[in-house]
């Protein structure tokens, strides 16, 4: 999944209950359900996962987009 941003430290998502079907793809990110909540007429699932670090949530495109729309080389970075 990537490198972990701080030890202890989370992301938190809430899904309504009637978008449970998106449950398995949630997991394949990461997401874990920790708890049912709300009224009996609008449900909510709470999900947490680790909190990624901004290098593992940057992607190559990004960074070679950032590095082009400063006139920079991606494979070179800065110089």
């Amino acid at each position: 999944m990537g490198s972990v941003a701080t030890p202890g430290a989370w992301e938190y998502l809430t899904v309504p209950e009637t978008e449970r079907d998106r449950l398995a793809d949630l997991g394949l990110q990461g997401w874990e359900l920790v708890a049912v909540g709300g009224s009996p007429d609008e449900r909510v699932l709470y999900l947490k996962r680790p909190a990624q670090s901004l290098k593992a949530r940057v992607t190559s495109e990004q960074r070679n987009r950032y590095y082009e729309s400063r006139g920079l080389h991606p494979e070179r970075g800065a110089t």
